[in-house]
């Protein structure tokens, strides 16, 4: 499949979190200090969607049972030794592409 784009990136600012859906698959994007990483938009505990949740710096917390992730690897802080699946993105032209098919970053 490669890089798809999915989002303009003046349509993610700084600090913000989205849910899309690409190619059949829910993500959430997350913008921390200008870079886009890309994670399935599903906390690996119960599956709640992680684009409910609260943005803090680079720290992504679950809003189901306040699991927390670093939003810029995709690494459990709390509890450790779980990750996010992430997809590799690149902004080119002003899109936000993402690789379904890639590891992410």
């Amino acid at each position: 499949m490669g890089f798809t784009a999915v989002l303009r990136e003046d349509d993610l600012w700084q600090g913000e979190t989205l849910g899309i859906e690409v190619g059949g698959r829910r993500l959430v994007l997350i913008n921390v200090a200008g870079q886009v990483h890309a994670y399935d938009d599903r906390c690996p505990h119960q599956g709640w969607p992680l684009s409910r949740g609260a943005l803090c710096g680079s720290e992504l917390t679950c809003a189901l049972h306040q699991w927390r992730y670093d939003a810029r690897t995709g690494a459990g802080i709390n509890p450790a030794g779980v990750a996010l699946r992430s997809y590799p993105v690149q902004v080119t032209a002003g899109d936000i592409m993402v690789d379904l098919d890639g590891d992410g970053d």
